[in-house]
């Protein structure tokens, strides 16, 4: 294990019999990770307009377009390649939530801001700023990954929307899973992905789709998901309508997520390692769109606990959807450092436990 500095108490919650409901409260501390440097990057389009008027994909992102999808629901994914080495020991792909509005777009996983998008012409934005402190930038700064040997993306905007089809969004899996395939060489060993809210639910469907690959037996993969949101009327990763309720929710709130069978949705697991915080807050009032949880047994609880199976652990957490998905702009100052304490930096602690 990598050595870090202790935020404070001792480390709890990863292993071990399930704790009962009245001591959830106690969340496990996490270690705390100095932020790296931020980086100024350029995020393309994976499909754009050439002088014609003709849509084109761009040069490395021609498997999203022969997975299928729309070219306008491709033209909408920018991605920005943070480095791209010759050389590639190591993938590393992150991924921002949904942008539902002109706001809120901000991100702790991938870094950018909420207005990251204002420099975005029809081919690419440049000058996207990813901020320090962020996951992305943590684990840079890290080099558990090393650099000039770690292939690393974030993906600004996947455009992998809660209300799309079942159908487009197999299309925009289909085509990410290529993607990362096309960047695996013989000397690949491990895959990590982490994404916060819908981008949670997409880096677990790659991983379903990554996992299932023979070819890829050999490989490693990691597996953030931050509140991670999958649509249970599409039984999206298997989601379906039971809500387990978060044991330590704030009182007087609804917080729950929709019950999922990892075990079954994950058939081949070695190699595997996922690692779910969970909140469950509704993210749009009466929408029913919130996270998802696993259970174990042949029916989910009504109430939930914190999960360790060895392949799959999963820690709930008082924080609000948003709070989880980017604890720098969103909690308090006062509780700052307790949400990046059970967010970012207990999925560090977690990768770190793990990485060889």
């Amino acid at each position: 294990m990598k050595l870090a500095l202790l935020l404070g108490g001792p480390l709890a919650g990863c292993g071990g019999p399930l704790e009962p409901d009245d001591t959830l409260e106690a969340q496990p501390q996490a270690l705390a990770y100095p932020s790296g440097g931020s980086r100024t990057v350029v995020s393309r389009r994976v499909t754009y307009r050439n002088a014609s008027g003709a849509y084109q994909a761009a040069a490395g992102f021609e498997p999203f377009r022969a997975a299928g999808a729309s070219d306008d629901t491709l033209h909408n994914i920018r991605i920005a390649e943070v480095d791209a080495p010759a050389v590639r020991e190591a993938l590393v792909v992150m991924s921002a939530g949904q942008k539902i509005s002109s706001s809120g777009h901000s991100s702790g996983v991938t870094g950018q801001s909420s207005n990251w998008d204002a420099s975005c012409d029809g081919v690419s934005c440049p000058n996207i700023t990813l901020d320090g402190r962020s996951l992305a930038m943590k684990l840079d700064a890290l080099g558990w990954f090393p650099r000039g040997k770690t292939y690393l993306s974030v993906v600004n905007d996947s455009n992998f929307d809660h209300l799309d089809d079942s159908d487009s969004k197999q299309r925009v899996v289909n085509g990410f899973t290529g993607w990362i395939q096309a960047q695996v060489r013989p000397e690949t060993r491990s895959i990590y992905l982490a994404g916060s809210s819908r981008g949670g639910c997409l880096v677990m469907r790659l991983a379903q789709a990554l996992r299932a690959n023979p070819a890829l037996d050999a490989i490693t993969i990691y597996v953030s998901s931050f509140d991670g949101v999958c649509r249970n009327s599409q039984g999206e990763l298997g989601t379906f309508d039971s809500k387990i309720n978060n044991p330590v929710r704030p009182w007087g709130t609804f917080y729950g997520a929709w019950a999922t069978n990892l075990t079954a949705q994950f058939p081949r697991r070695d190699r595997l390692h996922i690692f779910h915080v969970v909140g469950g807050q509704e993210v749009a009032p009466a929408t029913g769109i919130r996270a998802f949880s696993g259970y174990a047994g042949t029916s989910p609880p009504s109430t939930g606990t914190h999960l360790d199976w060895g392949w799959y652990k999963q820690t709930w957490v008082k924080w609000k959807h948003k709070e989880i998905g980017n604890p720098y702009t969103e909690p308090s100052s006062s509780e700052q450092a307790q949400v990046v304490a059970e967010t970012i930096d207990a999925h560090l602690t977690w990768l770190d436990a793990r990485v060889p």
